[in-house]
């Protein structure tokens, strides 16, 4: 008997048994109080969550149609001031110019012409073009330049293709301000990343992005293809949608055009009047809400039948794995015991931190042996290595199979460089490859490679050129030119002048084209070229 009330007090004033009545109490209590605030609580922060998704998933899209607009105008003002005021009276001349500035860099999917003020088509390069006196004076993109100067205009359906094409112009000018023509690029919605999210994007089941002129009251773009081009809702169809059209911007419910409740976010595109919508209906955006109400309730009587039953007999064998795992951690950082995963005895609180802990521990190894084994760049110029300028050259022949593309390999050996190294020092012959480097670097598209391959071989890969073979190697030959004239321009060695060449040889590939075959043409040519100037 007395042994019997030793143990019940034991029980009784037992650590172990006051937690487990604690936590019980707590569970009850905080269950009840939870349950109580949930609904509310829940609906207003997956509502502050999903509207702070959507803002973002509509300015990722505003962003990405800044970049596609700016890099166009950037394209345009380049090409504008590089034509000379008298090609325009050289028609011939200037579609020459046109479509090798057209062919080097195809932005414009459809066409680039230059249009005199009256509408008559002056040259051109692409396929999207009207030909005759005054073809494009009836357009609404021309008389909308011609009167607003607007850079950007309103998208139209091509009278020829019956393909939707969005068109960008720029004023050519004289000295005295007066424009001489226009210069317009235009592009084919469909093949091309112009309004690419817009255009393709989708968010989950129900969500997707409507572009918005908000001065034209028209869809610019929209993930439902029928609406481009289509005029808004009249106004009181949806009220968020009449606000957007007033200046709000952010996020907020509304009810659309079909009666559907959905979550909408508004964005603004700067400098034009144009803004993007994210939205997603409600009933999808919300759909883990009732969920989760469950959820707490079905965890609420589990906590309430097994918490009390399993935590005292399983509290003490519950801190057993954080006291193996903290003694094997401590000697493993002092040296004592190489790094290994700790033990795992069961996946639960102490279970997941050391889970994780051995998920970082094998990040740590693998960066570690990642570091020591991957060298994909040049020490000294840091441009690309052999290694990753193959690795490049496969993938850019991957994409002319599916893209029905060519590229461009041409490998260069300097000439003169042995010179320098043995007149002058290595430093020398070092500060003359960063130079070089520089010089070539600055002659190629960002989407292109320069890698140092050798002592004094570079090689140039160019991707994505035109399907045409004359018109990839125009680009290639251009690009040849350009390098062979970066270089003539004297390298200055601590008073020293040195000249140095270049031998280049270039081999063009196409969907049907394999890496080694190639490699072995460009290089051959380039040493073919080599010999020729040895001998020359």
């Amino acid at each position: 008997m007395i042994h019997d009330d030793n143990r019940f007090r034991k029980i009784k004033n037992s650590i172990l048994t006051r937690v487990v009545l604690f936590i019980c109490v707590m569970i009850v209590i905080g269950g009840g109080i939870r349950y109580y605030f949930s609904y509310h609580l829940i609906h207003s922060h997956l509502f502050n969550i999903v509207s702070i998704h959507q803002e973002a998933l509509a300015k990722e899209a505003a962003k990405e149609i800044v970049h596609d607009l700016d890099v166009r105008k950037q394209f345009l003002e380049k090409a504008v001031a590089a034509i000379p005021l008298t090609l325009l009276d050289d028609p011939e001349h200037l579609e020459k110019r046109l479509h090798e500035m057209h062919t080097f860099n195809p932005l414009f999917s459809a066409a680039l012409v230059i249009i005199d003020p009256s509408g008559t088509l002056i040259a051109k390069s692409g396929t999207e073009y009207q030909t005759g006196e005054r073809a494009y004076a009836q357009e609404a993109f021309f008389k909308s330049v011609l009167k607003e100067g607007k850079l950007i205009e309103i998208p139209f359906v091509s009278p020829l293709s019956k393909k939707v094409i969005f068109p960008m112009s720029l004023p050519i000018k004289d000295e005295t301000g007066k424009i001489r023509a226009f210069m317009t690029g235009l592009t084919y919605y469909e093949g091309s990343d112009v309004f690419d999210r817009v255009l393709n994007g989708h968010i989950g089941q129900t969500g997707d992005f409507l572009l918005i002129d908000a001065k034209q009251q028209m869809f610019i773009a929209a993930s439902d293809h029928t609406r481009i081009l289509k005029p808004t809702p009249e106004k009181g169809k949806n009220v968020l949608h009449d606000k957007a059209l007033e200046g709000f911007r952010g996020s907020d419910m509304t009810i659309n055009v079909k009666g559907e409740e959905e979550l909408s976010a508004v964005v603004s595109i700067p400098n034009t009047d144009w803004f993007v919508v994210s939205r997603i209906q409600t009933q999808e955006a919300f759909a883990m809400e009732s969920d989760i109400q469950k959820t707490l309730i079905w965890a609420q009587s589990i906590s309430l039948i097994i918490v009390p039953a399993i935590l005292f007999a399983f509290l003490f064998f519950f801190f057993k794995p954080l006291r193996t795992s903290a003694s094997l951690a401590d000697k493993m950082s002092l040296g004592e015991v190489p790094l290994t995963p700790l033990p795992i005895a069961r996946m639960d609180e102490v279970g997941y931190l050391t889970a994780a802990f051995n998920r970082l521990m094998s990040m740590l190894l693998a960066s570690q042996k990642e570091l020591k084994e991957i060298a994909h760049y040049d020490y000294l110029t840091k441009l690309p290595n052999r290694l990753l300028m193959l690795d490049r050259l496969e993938r850019a022949l991957l994409r002319c199979a599916r893209n029905d593309t060519r590229l461009a390999l041409l490998f260069m050996d300097l000439d003169g460089f042995k010179e320098i190294n043995d007149t002058l020092g290595h430093d020398a012959g070092d500060q003359a490859l960063v130079e070089v480097a520089k010089r070539f670097s600055a002659l190629i598209r960002k989407s292109d490679t320069l890698a140092r391959i050798g002592g004094d071989e570079f090689v140039i890969l160019l991707c994505d050129l035109d399907s045409d073979v004359a018109s990839a190697e125009n680009a290639a030959n251009f690009v040849a030119t350009q390098c062979i004239e970066a270089l003539k321009t004297p390298f200055v060695f601590k008073g020293n002048t040195k000249l140095l060449g270049v031998s280049i040889g270039m081999a063009l590939g196409d969907k049907a084209s394999t890496l080694d075959a190639m490699m072995v043409e460009a290089d051959t040519k380039m040493y073919q070229m080599k010999k020729k100037s040895s001998l020359d």
